[in-house]
């Protein structure tokens, strides 16, 4: 877009040349790019290189002196569009290069450009564009890309305007689906309503959605910002037994923002050939920036471990592994949470580095009382004889445990009488604590023990 605006201001056209191809498709590419700038002369035309980025390697040190002494000797101005940032030396005489960096544009920017594209688009202009600028730090161009895909599905549903869901769906389809290739995406299908939690933590989590959701106002617009010395990302540690509800909580957090959440298993990113897991998580972590998304890293024991004595040359590098990922945490500018079943087992340096930590609780009597009784579907019948109180006091077990009870005992109860009861619940009990090798005494529920033998 500068390009053409500096070229329309000129009343110049532009030859666009893609250079990574050039060099891709030609075993020897001077001819290829005498051809360029012989078109250029004939057409009087600006230059603009793409894909420069493929010059800065040693093996292509010729090349790249060639396309210099060539815009040298073209003695017009040319555009050079990359990735990296470039400085050329030993420059032909007669040559300048002038550098330009186009960063990310901020919050307020990117407010002034949803609103400008959904002018020029003739999509209305939705009230939340605020919180669409909060969410996505998007490129002017992926603003522009989001809001003509939102007009299209609009268009095809009857609709003149676009909606903040729309938007929000089209930011999404916007963002890598590379992604998906090295961790899984988890769709979210829980709300605050169905996670049971003791209050301090439900604050918790709720002061984390709040971070993240301000976060562009806080930084940008009430210049907070300026104030630190690393990057604005937020890094949570979610700690407590398996099935306590760290996954639940993650999907809440990512539906409530409207944002992708992805599931890395820490313990199969991490390899034992050097260098193998550093280059596993820069993958992650550079799909990420462009997905917008929240990366919940399970299983974080795996390369979190207290590993302050090294011991062996495994040691070492295993510590080498934990800073590298520290330092990709913190330069992400995104949510990343870590899950651990035992904070105790995380190094304490690591854990002074996180913004927050939540440590879910084995549920209490009265806590797994609301599970029982939230893990149900209102369509699913249930029988009037379910003694919850019975259930939640006598059965220690974590809300993933209720939950796969729960299901259990819908599957028995669709092949016998189509209503889930007391009995069903107590064999799909039995069920589970089989499945957790644990012995389910006569005495833990003697009065239904013998009726579902």
């Amino acid at each position: 877009s500068a390009v053409q605006a500096v070229c329309l201001n000129l009343n110049r056209i532009v030859l666009v040349a893609d250079l990574e191809r050039i060099i891709r498709d030609h075993a020897e590419p001077r001819p290829a790019l005498r051809n360029v700038m012989r078109e250029a002369r004939l057409l009087n035309a600006l230059v603009c290189w793409t894909g420069t980025d493929s010059l800065f390697t040693d093996d292509k040190r010729t090349v790249l002196e060639d396309v210099m002494d060539g815009t040298a000797d073209h003695g017009f101005l040319h555009f050079w569009i990359g990735h990296l940032r470039f400085e050329p030396k030993n420059l032909p005489e007669g040559l300048a290069f002038v550098p330009f960096e186009f960063h990310v544009p901020g919050y307020e920017q990117r407010i002034a450009l949803w609103r400008r594209t959904l002018t020029l688009e003739n999509a209305g202009e939705p009230e939340e564009t605020e919180r669409l600028a909060a969410s996505f730090a998007f490129t002017g161009g992926q603003i522009r890309d989001a809001v003509r895909s939102a007009k299209n599905h609009a268009l095809k549903t009857g609709n003149e305007t676009v909606t903040e869901t729309g938007l929000r769906d089209a930011c999404l389809l916007q963002s890598s689906r590379k992604l998906a290739s090295l961790a899984r995406q988890i769709r979210p299908v829980y709300a605050w309503d169905d996670i049971v939690l003791p209050e301090d933590r439900l604050e918790q989590l709720r002061d984390i959605v709040n971070h993240a959701r301000y976060k562009a106002l806080v930084f940008d617009t009430w210049g907070f910002g300026r104030k630190l010395s690393h990057g604005k990302g937020l890094n949570v540690l979610f700690s407590g037994p398996s099935g306590t509800g760290k996954t639940m909580a993650a999907e809440i957090m990512a539906g409530d923002l409207g944002l992708h959440l992805y599931k890395i298993d820490l313990a199969r990113v991490v390899s034992k050939y050097i260098g193998e897991t550093e280059k596993n998580l820069s993958a992650i972590f550079t799909e990420a920036e462009t997905s917008n998304a929240i990366l919940f890293f399970d299983e974080a024991d795996a390369i979190f471990g207290r590993r302050s004595e090294v011991h062996d040359a495994h040691d070492r590098y295993a510590n080498i592994e934990t800073s590298y990922l520290l330092q990709k945490m913190e330069e992400y500018e995104g949510i990343t949470i870590l899950a651990t079943n035992f904070k105790r087992n995380m190094d304490d340096a690591f854990v002074r580095r996180i913004q927050y930590a939540v440590d879910f609780p084995f549920p209490e009597k009265h806590h797994r009382h609301d599970i029982w009784r939230k893990s149900w579907p209102a369509e699913l019948p249930l029988s009037a004889d379910i003694d919850f109180d019975s259930l939640s006091g006598r059965f220690e077990l974590s809300g993933g445990n209720i939950r796969n009870v729960c299901l259990s005992a819908a599957f028995i109860a669709a092949a016998d009488g189509k209503t889930v009861t007391m009995n069903h619940l107590v064999r799909a009990t039995r069920g589970e604590y089989r499945k957790m090798g644990k012995l389910m005494m006569g005495g833990e529920f003697p009065e239904l023990m013998n009726r579902t033998n």
